[in-house]
């Protein structure tokens, strides 16, 4: 036995992908500084330097996850069969890494995919809206590269100081790629406002998890869970402020109404690909938080917690789909749905159970493909004819029919119409709400209605594009049959998605029940501590001590 510190060096592998897109990062930084001229084949270089790092980084966390499972044989035979539900009877423990401030579940192989799946989507089409607007490229990679990695860390972190550290890298990095085209006042006001409402998100945080460390005296996920049984069954005005404090940045980054404002005017003013970052990429990293500190950590603190994010899910669906109707812009409608889709999402998280948390992840991973592919289209529409407004992609089908298809299946899966992935997503996600119990019904009824409400904005640009008189700027273009080809990408896996959507389920399944299984139970009844929580809650240990000593 040595003294001193000794360092497992497992977390290593476990850190591949990060490390790889690091290196990325640092090569696209490199290759910027060393540019003498501004160029389309140096933009084409950056571009494909970026997709190899960020290809490789999804190829390690596959292998990673492929040893992972090859450790537990009854995975295989789980993860490969449809409808297997909850056939598994032994659920793999977690593991931990660097000191436990590390987490390596299904959680956070699951995300940490989802993130670079989009950054491998939002790549390719970025470079030519790009190219048409400004002659800095290399910042943007690596700019978007830092986002995603800021997500991974969030996804896999164990500890509170490991979850700032990966938000703010996610926020900061977001924050300026808002602003990117900085001579554009929309583009610049989106950033400015985005950094200002999230800079008091994350002082709430801060404040939120001060709190939590002084009740605790710990920062790791699993100590701090622990030590807040003891105060699960109260309702101190202290444990209520540092529930809401934390409640209020994850709200804020997945665009909950009345954490919304933000949304549409970042959307409409930032770049079309930002746009796509922001309601996809780091949606799905704001989920990751969500599910960490909820469905984990404050899992004890439900009475508390669980009423107000029902309400605030059905004000989102309300909100969300109610104002789209009213948008002549493309970016802003989506905008809006955005936080419909968000509310509906958070549905899977209340009910508190293991389908409905499934039925989140599952809805995260078809809606990733569908938001995309329309933000894709809408990137190709703006590049076609420098507009995104409703009436200008009037009898666009005649000139590009490609692209039309793509938008139209993506807004279908968006509205939830079968056979695509949105429609299953909805599906498993409302079945999980109702089995929860009769008491989520009402829920399910502002879901339904809502999503009625949607087809209208949603089907009404299908009907423009198909049947609508060509506006003057589509009667200018010059015909193309062509369609993107991370368009075509993000159309097939949307009906891919919902084909064979029982096979993901599985996946999703076994994440939940992981995490889940993994959660501490809850106490019933209150501990015997000071109501001012100035004095720490005695051990279970000092407790038994206690009684003996009477």
């Amino acid at each position: 036995m040595t003294d001193g510190l000794v360092l497992d060096t497992q977390f290593l592998k476990f850190l591949l992908p990060e490390l790889c897109l690091t290196i990325g990062v640092l090569m696209v930084m490199v290759l910027t500084i060393a540019k003498t001229r501004h160029n389309a084949d140096e933009h084409g270089a950056l571009a494909v330097v970026s997709m190899l790092f960020s290809l490789g980084a999804l190829a390690l966390l596959g292998y990673n996850f492929k040893q992972f499972v090859d450790t537990n044989p009854s995975l295989i035979v789980h993860l490969s069969q449809p409808f297997l539900g909850g056939t598994l009877a032994n659920v793999p423990e977690p593991e931990t890494f660097l000191y436990a401030t590390i987490r390596g579940d299904f959680l956070s192989y699951m995300i940490r995919g989802l993130l670079l799946l989009g950054l491998v989507v939002i790549i390719p089409f970025s470079t030519k809206y790009l190219e048409k607007r400004t002659a800095i490229m290399g910042d943007y990679y690596l700019l978007v590269m830092g986002a995603t990695l800021g997500g991974m860390v969030l996804a896999l972190a164990n500890d509170l100081i490991l979850l700032f550290v990966g938000l703010e890298t996610l926020s900061i990095t977001s924050y300026i790629l808002a602003g990117y085209l900085r001579r554009q006042r929309a583009s610049a006001e989106a950033s400015f406002k985005y950094l200002v409402y999230g800079g008091v998100a994350t002082a709430f945080f801060l404040f939120g998890t001060s709190l939590i460390y002084g009740l605790t005296g710990s920062t790791n996920l699993q100590e701090v869970t622990q030590g807040l049984l003891d105060y699960s069954a109260m309702t101190h005005p202290t444990l209520v402020l540092m529930v809401l404090m934390v409640m209020a940045t994850v709200l804020f980054k997945l665009s909950i109404a009345p954490f919304q404002m933000w949304t549409p005017d970042v959307y409409e003013g930032a770049p079309t690909p930002v746009a796509a970052f922001l309601s996809v990429v780091s949606k799905t990293a704001a989920f990751a938080l969500l599910i960490r500190m909820f469905s984990y950590a404050f899992l004890g603190f439900a009475d508390i917690w669980q009423p107000v994010m029902m309400l605030l899910a059905v004000v989102s669906m309300i909100v969300g789909n109610v104002v789209a109707l009213k948008q002549t812009s493309l970016k802003r409608l989506l905008a809006y749905s955005t936080i419909a889709h968000a509310g509906y999402m958070l549905l899977g998280i209340v009910v508190l159970s293991v389908d409905g948390l499934s039925s989140t992840l599952y809805y995260l991973l078809a809606y990733l493909f569908m938001n995309l592919g329309a933000f894709a289209a809408v990137l190709y529409v703006e590049n076609a004819i420098g507009s995104d407004q409703l009436s200008d992609i009037s009898g666009l089908l005649g000139k590009r029919p490609g692209l039309v298809l793509g938008l139209s299946v993506c807004l279908l899966s968006l509205a939830g119409i079968p056979i695509t992935a949105g429609f299953f997503a909805k599906f498993f996600l409302f079945r999980a709400v109702i089995a929860a119990g009769n008491e989520h019904m009402w829920l399910i009824l502002f879901a339904l209605l809502t999503s009625t409400i949607s087809l209208y904005y949603y089907l009404n640009p299908m009907r423009l594009m198909i049947v609508g008189e060509p506006s003057k700027v589509v009667e200018g273009l010059a015909p193309s049959s062509d369609t993107p080809m991370p368009l075509t990408l993000a159309t097939v896996a949307t009906i891919v998605l919902g084909v064979w959507a029982s096979i993901f389920l599985n996946a999703t399944d076994l994440t939940a029940r992981q995490l889940l299984a993994s959660s501490p139970p809850i106490k019933v009844e209150p501990p015997a501590v000071s109501q001012h929580l100035l004095i720490p809650a005695p051990s279970h240990q000092d407790q038994a001590a206690l009684h003996g000593h009477q």
